[in-house]
């Protein structure tokens, strides 16, 4: 929902969980909501390496060697362990609990 805008007007609300240690989200459409405040949607998570699925992914980031986006999560955990038991991780780029540093900027 845009900054000002009010929940009738929105044809989307969307939540994002930036966390430290776990990252999830959330939405509800309208007119779903109008029919049923409690039905929202979210994503299923693989958990990685472990079997299961989970409502949150562990926030981290990796970037290949060209710094382009490769994967987020627990898929970022995973592909980035193996290169680093490959010793192919070097010229990679992994970040996690990088959330504090958008902590600063204002959205609204």
């Amino acid at each position: 929902m845009a900054c000002g805008e009010t929940i009738s007007e929105a044809l989307l609300v969307a939540a994002i969980d930036l966390g430290t240690t776990f990252s999830g989200y959330a939405f509800a459409i309208r007119n779903n909501y109008k029919v049923d405040t409690t039905r929202v949607s979210g994503s299923h998570w693989h958990t990685g390496s472990q079997p299961g699925l989970s409502l949150k992914t562990p926030t981290c980031i990796l970037f290949d060697q060209n710094q382009v986006f490769d994967s987020f999560g627990g898929e970022a955990e995973d592909k980035y362990t193996e290169l680093a038991q490959e010793e192919e991780h070097m010229d990679c780029f992994f970040f996690t609990q990088f959330n504090m540093q958008l902590y600063a900027k204002k959205v609204c």
